[in-house]
Formats: C-alpha cells, sequence, structure tokens
C-alpha cells in the first residue's frame, strides 16, 4: 500500500478521506506510532476522535493499529483535542492521539500528536514509516474512560466567575458541542446555545471562527438575546472566536491583548505570540510588565516554544490560546471562553468598553490565496528572495515586512493549499497601501499566481 506522502505535515497529518487517509492508512500509522512509543518506553496512550463522519472507524483502526503492536490503549472516544490533551496530561505516559480533520472540508479527517508531553510533527511519522521498528509480541488492551466530568469540574474550581453572565456559544456541529454548554452552564452563566448538536455534516455552517461568514448566526443571537458576550469554536474545539455584546467580532490578537492585561495583573513572565499578530499586542505586553516573544505560526511551534520559555500565555491569530499561569499549557478553545468569561465577571465594564480602551487597529483578517501544496513553498521563497520592498524582515515564518506605519506578511500555510496573508496600518489608507504593496509584488514577481483573495 502507498500512502500519499503530502498528509503528513509540519504540524499533524491531514487528507482527504478516504483517497488520502483511509481506515488501512491510519492503522499504518498507529504501528508506527506504537514504535516509536516502544522505543521510549511509552506502555500507554490516550485516543478520541472528533464528530466527523469519519472518526469512528479512523479511530477504531487507529486502536487496533496501536494495541496489536503492543500499546495498551485508553479510549476517550467523542471528544475535543483539548479534552484528549487533557486526557494525556492525567495519564502517566502523557501521551494521546486525536483523530481530528480541525477547521478542514467534511471530507477530510486527520491526526495530531503529543508522545511524552512532546507534539509531534507529520514529517516525524512519515520518516517512522519508513524505518524498521520492534514492536510488542504482546497484544495492548483496551479501555474506555470518560474525561469530561473531571474535566468540566477542574476547570470550575480553578476559576472564580464574580457574576452571572449571558453567553451565547456557536459550536458549528462540531466537537465542542459534546462539551461546550455543560462547561459554561457548570460556571452559572445563562447559555443560548446555537448548533450544539455534533454532526459531520456541518448543515449550517462550518466549523471554522477565523473566517468572518461563520460568524453570522453568532452575531445575529448576541443582538437578539441581549447577550453579554458571544464564543464560537472549531471542529475539534481547540481554537476560539469572540464576539462582544453590540455583536462585532474581536480578532484573536485583540483578544489575546485582553487576556494579556488580565494575566499580567496577576503575575509577570512572556507571552508567545505568532507573526500574524498586531505590533500593538507587543507592545501592550511591554507596557504591561510582561516579555513579548513572536513565534512561528503553528500549534506544533508554539507548543515548542512553551516548553522553551514557560510563558504564561500564548496564542495565535487563528484562535489557539495557551493558558499557562494556572492550566495545562495546551491550546483550548472552550477552557479559554471560560477565562474570557471570569475577566469580564470581575470587570463593572462591557465586553465592548473593554475592547474600545484596546488600540485602534487597522487590519485585515486572514487573507489566503489557493495555490497547491506542491508549490506553496517555493513561491513563498521566490517572493521573499526577489521582494524590492524596504521593511525591516522577519523570515521565521514566510516573510513579515515591519514599516514606520505598519506591516505586511505573506507565509504558506501548513495545513491547506493555500498562502496566507495580512496587513496592518496606522490608518485606513495606509493598510491599503500597505496591501496593493505587497500584491502588486507577489503579481511581478510570481505573474502565474490567480490572486483572488477570499
Amino acid at each position: 500500500m502507498e500512502i500519499t506522502k503530502s498528509i503528513f505535515r509540519e504540524y499533524d497529518i491531514r487528507g482527504e478521506y478516504p483517497n488520502q487517509i483511509n481506515e488501512e492508512v491510519v492503522r499504518k500509522i498507529g504501528n508506527a506510532i506504537a514504535g516509536k512509543c516502544i522505543n521510549l518506553n511509552i506502555k500507554e496512550i490516550c485516543v478520541g476522535r472528533d464528530g466527523r463522519n469519519s472518526g469512528k472507524s479512523l479511530l477504531e483502526a487507529m486502536i487496533g493499529g496501536l494495541s496489536e503492536s503492543g500499546i495498551e490503549v485508553i479510549n476517550i472516544d467523542l471528544a475535543t483535542s483539548p479534552l484528549l490533551y487533557y486526557a494525556a496530561k492525567k495519564n502517566k505516559y502523557k501521551s494521546g492521539i486525536m483523530i481530528t480533520g480541525s477547521h478542514n472540508p467534511k471530507n477530510h479527517n486527520g491526526i495530531k500528536l503529543v508522545i511524552d508531553d512532546k507534539p509531534v510533527s507529520g514529517n516525524e511519522i512519515l520518516d517512522l514509516l519508513n524505518k524498521d521498528q520492534k514492536f510488542s509480541e504482546s497484544v495492548g488492551s483496551i479501555k474506555s474512560l470518560d474525561v469530561k466530568d473531571s474535566y468540566i469540574e477542574e476547570v470550575s474550581q480553578s476559576l472564580k466567575i464574580n457574576k452571572k453572565l449571558k453567553i451565547v456559544i456557536d459550536c458549528g456541529n462540531g466537537a465542542a458541542g459534546f462539551i461546550a454548554p455543560d462547561l459554561y452552564k457548570n460556571l452559572g452563566c445563562e447559555v443560548i446555545e446555537l448548533y450544539s448538536e455534533v454532526d459531520g455534516n456541518f448543515p449550517n455552517h462550518h466549523p471554522d471562527p477565523g473566517k468572518v461568514e461563520n460568524l453570522k448566526d453568532l452575531i445575529q443571537a448576541v443582538k437578539t438575546h441581549g447577550a453579554d458576550l458571544g464564543l464560537a469554536f472549531d471542529g475539534d474545539g481547540d481554537r476560539v472566536g469572540m464576539v462582544t455584546n453590540n455583536g462585532e467580532i474581536v480578532f484573536p490578537d485583540k483578544i489575546l491583548m485582553m487576556l494579556s492585561k488580565d494575566v499580567l495583573h496577576s503575575q509577570k513572565g512572556s507571552i508567545i505570540f505568532d507573526v500574524k499578530c498586531s505590533n500593538a499586542l507587543s507592545q501592550i505586553i511591554k507596557e504591561n510588565g510582561g516579555s513579548p516573544i513572536m513565534s512561528p505560526t503553528g500549534h506544533f511551534h508554539i507548543k515548542n516554544g512553551i516548553k522553551k520559555h514557560n510563558p504564561l500565555l500564548a496564542g495565535e491569530m487563528s484562535g489557539h490560546i495557551f493558558f499557562n499561569d494556572k492550566w495545562y499549557g495546551f491550546d483550548d478553545g472552550h477552557y479559554s471562553g471560560a477565562r474570557i468569561i471570569e475577566m469580564l465577571s470581575k470587570n463593572e465594564k462591557s465586553i465592548a468598553e473593554i475592547c474600545n480602551e484596546l488600540p485602534m487597529l487597522f487590519s485585515t483578517p486572514e487573507l489566503n490565496i489557493n495555490v497547491t501544496d506542491d508549490n506553496k513553498f517555493k513561491i513563498i521563497k521566490e517572493f521573499a528572495d526577489n521582494c524590492r520592498l524596504e521593511g525591516e524582515k522577519n523570515t521565521i515564518d514566510g516573510l513579515r515586512l515591519d514599516f514606520e506605519d505598519g506591516w505586511g506578511l505573506i507565509r504558506a500555510s501548513n495545513t491547506t493549499p493555500k498562502l496566507v496573508l495580512r496587513f496592518e496600518g496606522r490608518s485606513e489608507e495606509i493598510l491599503n497601501r500597505i496591501q496593493n504593496d505587497f500584491l502588486n509584488e507577489l503579481t511581478r514577481i510570481c505573474p502565474d499566481i490567480d490572486i483572488n483573495l477570499s
């Protein structure tokens, strides 16, 4: 059986079901992961899945591949990625596998990995598939475990919610519907639910809060119900989107500004953020006694940065937020929502008023240009090598150019066949100028690309 190499990404493993990723492929990957675990003397691993239609059969295939290779399996079944990470943290061997396609199309699926409390890239698993490995001659046991109640209890005990808030949550028919409504009700919130039923067909909208069009129903519901806050989650619950009581979308770098001020009020330390975030975030971290650290985009890089720097907080523009002050340092959308609720509950101001105190930003959301997985990194290299725009260059992830009055970024997505762009300026006019300069350069350097921003 030939396995498609392109499914092994920098962060994880993702592909189209069943052409690229299927039960046979996942079973083989399970064998490879088992070999790595045996080499590290890891005897047991937690496994879960999100709500995609292919999730259950792929989970069973993964469990089979692990068990037949001698690894004992703790099956937590339907869960969000944060619940799987939580189960792994609580396990002696601190290892877990999540079957998830995250925010990719509904006919895709994939695998996220943490082994011995460290993230594992898809590329490493590809290398393992090509090696001869030793396996145990015994078959590993399979046990079921429900971690939902213990997670809710621990989150609730760690937070102090000072007043009852009315919140709207949009789970987008993703796995967050399994946990988020019960969590927020347990925190004492009045919860208005949108699309909490887990349905892998995603019949209402795609579970990706990073796209404005997926927040329309949440905005309307917040306004209709006079809610204090609106929260939205992606397909596997590790990302959060936010809408104010006025129905205004708050980009994740602004969410990080609020949370940075709140966290740094209690204790001082470093905060990590990715290259797509506003310059204003770094400034706010400094003003509040913290140390800003810029990282390449991707939960894999952020998690490695957390291991290296031990920050209080980390996050990225996609909505992955990692609390490491009094939580476990993994990306957790529903826990991040709980921390936003805690912050709001101890403030006399509305979330809109808190947002209005932050710097006025003239910025784009994340913009995408469709290319191919085969050529996206080549395009970025060619652009970085030949770009004539003058600014302070940062090449830790694509090319970010900082100017006196703003900045621009172009990078290759590690999870989809797209280029990712974002721009910011001190005014609307400056923002448009920077964006146009970048796109004109891209057209000059790579004239064959169809620049149709989405």
